[in-house]
């Protein structure tokens, strides 16, 4: 499953500022206040490794689950960052815009031991989803770009893009590209069929209130992120329920979706977090929590952080927090999670759901 977070996001909530989400040009300059530990933060995990971003010297690193690095990257400021087919294997786009001092966008492809660089002259190419450097999903300044075993195809929007932000259901077999034309208050989402042999973008919904943030492939069903947050068909894009007022991430499984909501305060962060059933006509569950971290979902059981600790959130509403200290948190579809505490150290968990019960150990 693909569990990153945009640098943007993830930076932002690091430092309790959230202004945007999906957002394709970061901002992960580190505060004044910001320690060497603090610094560090999760990009992208599964159940095979994890990337890591150290947002003071700039550094991309590459681990094995067991903790063994395999890869480090500094060469270009990242403006995303996400695993290929296996975690740590990568693709990493290096924009014009985060860049200035190259002329054309880089997409260095991390795996087996190899780093392969692609030029293209696009100034704002994103790579969303990629097998390899000739089968991929990206969006540049103003057309969807696809390439399949090596030949690109494109679909060209004459205002060009005002924004993009591309989703990954939990079984990989579908990519959602959400996408803003600058002359538009709505997104368009388009839907890729991974395991199809053949790339090609059918267009769901043109008139979404903000982009796709997660999507569960079992209920068939998507979630927009940002203002007047909505559960969609993920086959006809018709509006099934309205979620929240403003949502700030999100996280979808079979059973339930998790959805958050950022508030900024002086000096600390707080975040309301709802968990929705998978039927409609029950209510969600809520709670507040000081926290403006990632959140994640298994099976029914959320995952979040409360106050500098993991904790869980049941679907009845139930919060227990661990003991376990983390600012920083990604949660994969089999219950394994991956933390950084506050000293800087990566550490693994997972979460059981047990009837009513959802536990961390």
């Amino acid at each position: 499953m693909r569990l990153h977070k945009t640098l943007a996001f993830v930076a932002a909530a690091l430092s309790f500022s959230v202004a945007t989400i999906g957002c394709t040009s970061p901002s992960t300059a580190p505060t004044a206040q910001q320690s060497p530990q603090e610094s560090l933060i999760l990009i992208d995990a599964d159940s095979h490794g994890y990337i890591t971003y150290d947002t003071d010297s700039e550094v991309l690193t590459g681990y094995a689950k067991d903790g063994a690095e395999k890869w480090r990257e500094n060469r270009f400021f990242p403006t995303d960052v996400h695993c290929t087919l296996t975690c740590p294997n990568a693709a990493i786009s290096a924009t014009v815009d985060t860049n200035p001092s190259q002329h054309k966008t880089r997409v260095i492809w991390k795996g087996n031991g190899r780093t392969r660089t692609q030029a293209f002259p696009n100034k704002s190419m994103i790579v969303h989803w990629g097998k390899d450097e000739e089968n991929w999903v990206a969006t540049s300044e103003s057309s969807l770009l696809w390439s399949t075993a090596g030949k690109i195809h494109a679909k060209k929007f004459q205002e060009g893009l005002a924004d993009s932000f591309g989703s990954i259901a939990d079984d990989e077999k579908t990519l959602i590209i959400s996408i803003q034309e600058n002359t538009s208050r709505t997104w368009a989402a388009f839907r890729f069929t991974l395991d199809s042999g053949q790339l090609a973008p059918a267009e769901i919904s043109e008139s979404l209130p903000g982009s796709i943030g997660c999507l569960s492939p079992h209920r068939r069903t998507m979630v927009t992120l940002g203002e007047n947050s909505a559960e969609f068909s993920l086959t006809t894009g018709e509006k099934i329920r309205d979620l929240a007022e403003f949502s700030s991430d999100c996280a979808s499984s079979s059973e339930s979706t998790i959805v958050g909501a950022f508030s900024a305060g002086s000096g600390e962060a707080t975040q309301e977090i709802s968990m929705f059933p998978a039927s409609p006509s029950l209510p969600p569950a809520k709670v507040t929590v000081n926290s403006s971290g990632e959140i994640g979902i298994f099976r029914d059981c959320g995952v979040l952080l409360s106050d500098g600790k993991l904790a869980s959130l049941s679907a009845e509403g139930k919060k227990t927090e661990t003991e376990f200290d983390a600012r920083s948190m990604l949660t994969a579809p089999d219950g394994r999670i991956y933390s950084i505490s506050s000293s800087g150290k990566v550490g693994q968990h997972t979460i059981s759901a047990k009837g009513q019960a959802c536990r961390i150990g």
